[in-house]
């Protein structure tokens, strides 16, 4: 799973949120490494944190995407935020 944006000092809690619905995370703040591209795997869920996003990292974001991963857009960054749409898809 990716998650673009949020807040990097958050990572850990994401992951925890995440691990717990059984996936790994991959958690771009800024910007999408170089070398991320060819290692990112099989993406299953894509989610984008709206208020604390660049343009530049949304559309980097594109380029990693597999065809038909579906994309969730959260207007929070918050931990419960996250909780909840993975919840959401879960049901």
């Amino acid at each position: 799973m990716l998650v673009i944006g949020g807040s990097g000092g958050m990572s850990s809690r994401y992951r925890d949120v995440v691990e717990e619905h059984g996936w790994s995370l991959r958690h771009y703040e800024n910007r999408v490494p170089p070398g991320a591209r060819r290692g990112v795997g099989r993406i299953a869920l894509i989610v984008i944190m709206v208020t604390m996003v660049s343009h530049a990292l949304r559309d980097q974001m594109q380029s990693l995407a597999a065809e038909g991963a579906p994309v969730v857009y959260l207007r929070s960054a918050s931990v419960s935020a996250l909780r909840a749409a993975l919840e959401q898809r879960a049901a």
